[in-house]
């Protein structure tokens, strides 16, 4: 049998961003949600979108979107999880505990080669735990990943059932900073399409003021702006007591919301 630390090693890139998945919840709080680790701490009930409220949601919307989007880029790219970790260069060392149960694996500067000729980079930090007679996995992540231009923070929670069987089920959350530099979350996250369709994003976002808003893709997103927004697209966000807004996104440089009819446009 495979050392363990030696597997999860080579498995973190395949769970990292795992697609597909429902998503986990997260614990009550308030207030700004920004803490030093990047931890969302926020609000968790359904917001109550309104215009007064709508911009500062959108501001995180966009940046949980480009989290969703390069998330995806990541999972299918390809990584065989029996190739050597590291392949293309860096560290992955293993600190477990004697049964191999429970430890963590520090990512330095590791390169892993993916099935289209690029190299993806990860440094960081990742806890495991498994139980074995549970037949469960739970990884805390906190990385940076780097791919094809792109450089992401993760902090992320997967939890896994059944992981020696084909019916594997995951659970997935990622806590980030956006554009605006409160931290926000992301779970139930879903993912189609591609850099020359646009992708469609369907997600739960937590604001940290404001709480919760499904998020789905009106009009497909392209990602060609230097500061990592949407360069075009629109995403329909549903909050509580039946109430909406509409996000278009028409330039590297602007956005506009629209809710109850009215649009107003902004300068990111």
């Amino acid at each position: 049998m495979k050392n363990l630390s030696n597997c999860l090693s080579g498995l973190v890139l395949s769970l990292l961003l795992l697609q597909g998945c429902g998503g986990g919840g997260g614990g009550d709080g308030d207030g700004s949600g920004i803490t030093g680790d990047t931890t969302y701490t926020g609000q968790t009930s359904a917001a109550i979108i309104d215009s007064t409220n709508a911009k500062d949601i959108a501001s995180g919307l966009a940046s949980g979107a480009q989290q969703a989007v390069v998330s995806d880029l990541l999972s299918e790219s390809g990584i065989d999880a029996s190739d050597e970790v590291c392949d293309a260069g860096g560290r992955a060392d293993a600190n477990t505990n004697a049964d191999e149960t429970e430890g963590t694996i520090t990512f330095t500067n590791c390169a892993m080669s993916d099935m289209q000729g690029g190299t993806i980079v990860l440094d960081g930090i990742v806890e495991f735990s498994v139980n074995t007679g549970a037949d469960t996995l739970s990884m805390d992540f906190n990385v940076t990943v780097s791919y094809l231009g792109e450089s992401e923070t993760i902090n992320l929670t997967l939890a896994c059932s059944n992981i020696s069987t084909a019916s594997l089920s995951c659970s997935i959350r990622s806590d980030f900073a956006g554009i605006d530099g409160r931290v926000y979350r992301i779970d139930d996250i879903t993912v189609s399409g591609s850099e020359a369709s646009g992708y469609y994003v369907s997600m739960t976002l937590y604001d940290p003021d404001h709480g919760r808003v499904d998020v789905t893709t009106s009009q497909p997103l392209t990602y060609d702006c230097a500061n990592g927004v949407p360069g075009s697209g629109m995403l329909t966000l549903n909050g509580g007591s039946g109430t909406f807004a509409l996000v278009s996104f028409d330039s590297c440089s602007s956005y506009t919301v629209t809710v109850d009819g009215v649009g107003t446009s902004y300068d990111w």
